[in-house]
């Protein structure tokens, strides 16, 4: 039976009489549409979290889309390939990377430095609630990425290099405020911490305690930045 078939007997369209007007055929179609899209979106968020308490190696097809309440076979309607799926939980994982640090910093426009720190104090918090055991998604496919999914690798790259422009936005707002160190470049300092925050989050996840993160907030972000930030 086709998709538009099975679309027809959705409750939605169940005894409901349509007004002349209606094109049926795209009516249908839009409803198909959604329906696709929604199982879709439904398939990464689940995938997503799947791979995130594992790892993408270990996370099949089969567990991906039984995780989604979706048949396997499913799977290849919404990606042409596995490395297809792993660049769209990159992609549904960077957009709350984006919208968390954004929200924050944009609240914090008066004090930036001080936005800095309350978003990696913020992840810290989100990590303290399974133990540090999850990570970031994004330094864990980067450890594990190897070159038969170097398509992985280069898009983890360009969403670390959009990360660090965020970042480096903020700094060079606290530069100009004074409440910076402006010996280094925002830029550089930017990515010394997200590379340092990276680090710290791989030793919570091997010791399942904060030590690294907390020496993060208390020293290492004080040494970077200044003591504005402490």
């Amino acid at each position: 039976m086709s998709l538009n078939m099975c679309v027809l007997c959705h409750p939605w369209l169940r005894g409901k009489t349509l007004h002349p007007s209606v094109d049926t055929c795209k009516t249908v179609g839009h409803l198909a549409f959604m329906i696709a899209r929604s199982k879709r979106t439904e398939i990464v968020e689940r995938g997503l979290d799947l791979v995130h308490r594992g790892s993408f190696a270990s996370s099949g097809v089969a567990a991906i889309t039984a995780a989604a309440g979706a048949p396997k076979g499913s799977f290849y309607n919404h990606f042409e390939s596995k490395t297809a799926f792993g660049i769209a939980i990159v992609d549904q994982y960077f957009d709350n990377v984006r919208s968390t640090l954004g929200s924050i910093l944009s609240e914090n426009t008066d004090q930036p430095i001080f936005g800095i720190r309350r978003y990696f104090s913020l992840l810290r918090e989100l990590g303290a609630r399974d133990r540090y055991a999850r990570g970031c998604l994004i330094g864990n496919l980067g450890a594990e990425s190897s070159s038969a999914e170097d398509a992985i690798r280069l898009h983890l790259n360009r969403r670390l290099a959009e990360w660090t422009s965020i970042l480096t936005t903020a700094v060079a707002a606290a530069q100009r405020a004074g409440e910076a160190r402006r010996d280094v470049p925002a830029a550089v300092l930017a990515a010394i911490l997200l590379d340092a925050w990276q680090g710290a989050l791989l030793r919570a996840k091997v010791e399942r305690k904060p030590a690294g993160l907390d020496a993060f907030l208390d020293v290492l972000l004080p040494a970077l930045l200044g003591q504005a930030s402490a």
